[in-house]
């Protein structure tokens, strides 16, 4: 029997992935979080050599619905290399759940980058917000700052105003010119001013600096925080009126027992008032007054990769794109 399997470099994944379609993949598997719709497998990380900072994460997830299963294979190197990032080639590989052949193997980097602040991220926003999104506040200049910052403007057409903190003020100048068409962007050089009189705060930097405390927030405003407490104030956890997680098993694990994700201190789970998904499928309450602050921290499911991936492999498919290879 002869098989093959596609591959899709990072250039076809950006040709066919929007930022539409990596909200609407994460809404879909959210509104239906109480249907069990998915399988997320454990979660593993595996040290690259001994004592030496950087490893690799596993994150397998399977979608009966859409008859695929697969995983995500992500390098996380706290030392990289001279000249390489601190993460990079990464890859979901699909398999076809009926059959168990293997289906593709799709570059997922800039995946990686839109289904988390572009991805959940704001879905999480849209699910917290209640009136228009008129001011959005993002820490940060990279990858995920600039997903962020599409994607909000893609699901909150009506943002006036993005603050940026950065510390480099030319990356801001850089994002400046990505975005001065669409909306009115403001550099500011205080972190802990980011904070002030902003509906939703994007924090989105791989800081192991406390950028943000709870005495920076405004009354009402959203919180979303894409690697825990790493660069935010571990007290808001506690002090916000609601802290939401995206998964209880794995954020439990990845966040609140790991110590390099809040300074060293503990966090409690009795603090957490319940998962954002659970929100949006109508399970829990989410926001229920104007002035609640509510901080959401989740650091994602293989199966939004998984999910993600396939969809551009649909769309590839449809143009007989990508790179067809015999096993």
């Amino acid at each position: 029997m002869d098989r093959e399997f596609i591959y899709l470099n990072r250039e076809t994944v950006n040709k066919y992935l929007t930022p539409e379609d990596v909200i609407s993949v994460i809404k879909r598997i959210w509104k239906n979080w109480k249907k069990d719709i998915f399988i997320e497998g454990e979660h593993t990380f595996l040290p690259a050599g001994i004592h030496t900072g950087n490893e690799f994460l596993h994150m397998p997830a399977c979608l009966p619905e859409d008859n695929i299963l697969g995983f995500k294979w992500i390098n996380c190197y706290t030392d990289p290399a001279c000249g390489y990032p601190f993460s990079h080639d990464n890859i979901v590989v699909l398999n076809d759940m009926t059959t168990g052949s293997l289906k593709a193997i799709v570059n997922v980097t800039d995946i990686t980058a839109m289904r988390t602040a572009g991805g959940h991220g704001v879905a999480a926003a849209r699910c917290l917000q209640k009136g228009p999104l008129k001011t959005l506040s993002v820490l940060g200049n990279g990858s995920q700052a600039v997903c962020g910052i599409r994607g909000f403007l893609c699901e909150f057409p009506e943002i006036e105003s993005v603050k940026v903190y950065c510390r480099r003020k030319e990356a801001f100048e850089s994002m400046k010119k990505m975005f001065e068409k669409r909306v009115r962007l403001e550099y500011v050089e205080d972190s802990r001013e980011a904070g002030k009189d902003a509906d939703v705060i994007l924090a989105a930097t791989s800081s192991r600096e406390v950028l943000l405390k709870y005495e920076d927030l405004t009354p009402g405003v959203t919180v979303i925080a894409l690697n825990g407490f790493i660069d935010i104030d571990p007290a808001i956890s506690y002090k916000a009126d609601k802290w939401f997680v995206g998964n209880l098993r794995t954020d439990r694990k990845e966040i609140i027992d790991s110590k390099e994700m809040s300074h060293g201190q503990d966090l409690n789970d009795e603090d957490i008032y319940g998962e954002l998904p659970k929100a949006a499928a109508g399970m829990i309450q989410g926001r229920e007054s104007g002035r609640e602050i509510i901080v959401y921290t989740h650091m994602g499911l293989g199966v939004y990769d998984v999910a993600c991936a396939d969809l551009v492999c649909q769309k590839a498919a449809e143009k007989k794109d990508g790179v067809r290879i015999q096993i």
